[in-house]
């Protein structure tokens, strides 16, 4: 028989479920606490193995949905048999389904790495600028003549240049979150011929 299709081990683990200790069903099942142990145990990891995360995070989330469901009329209704109760069984539920579905958003994080892309954005395009402004200049002290070699010669320069400072400055630390102080990035250090 596969664990899987195992009724009694699903009614014992149920029993289980519902608060019920080890003793009490082996005593409900007529089983031995070992043998019960055992048995529910196999049931478990088949159904465990059977299931992806994705699978069991619906049907936790099927299971809150049903809770709340109980709940609702009770709730909507004013809640006086319990005072109150199920209003905050309710709002537990649900805090519970946005923490499973991840539907709560630290802003501040969003809004920093909003704030970090824009300012990359700004970076690019200021030294994008500065490069083919540069050029220009160069060009006009050089002459035209020259335009095609310098024209090669400055892309790739500045393509290698731009490589080197990504990799002089990998190990910078980005700390974001609580206590997050400023950003510290290592130094470049280039060789003095390169700043000539």
């Amino acid at each position: 028989m596969e664990d899987r299709e195992d009724s009694l081990a699903q009614a014992m683990v149920d029993m289980s479920a519902q608060g019920m200790t080890l003793a009490q069903v082996a005593a409900r099942v007529g089983m031995s606490e070992s043998a019960c142990h055992v048995r529910m145990t196999s049931y478990l990891e088949s159904q465990a193995t059977s299931m992806s995360v994705v699978q069991m995070r619906m049907l936790q989330l099927r299971r809150m949905e049903q809770i709340i469901g109980a709940l609702w009329d009770q709730v909507m209704s004013g809640d006086l048999m319990t005072q109150g109760r199920n209003v905050k069984n309710m709002i537990d539920v649900i805090r519970e389904i946005t923490e499973l579905m991840d539907l709560k958003k630290d802003r501040l994080r969003d809004e920093q790495v909003r704030l970090t892309q824009a300012q990359t954005q700004m970076v690019l395009a200021a030294v994008d600028a500065v490069r083919v402004g540069m050029l220009t200049k160069v060009v006009s002290v050089v002459g035209d003549g020259h335009r095609e070699a310098l024209d090669a010669m400055w892309h790739g320069a500045f393509a290698e240049f731009a490589a080197s400072a990504i990799e002089g400055n990998a190990e910078g630390v980005i700390q974001v979150g609580d206590g997050a102080g400023p950003v510290e990035v290592r130094a470049i250090e280039a060789p003095k011929d390169e700043l000539r």
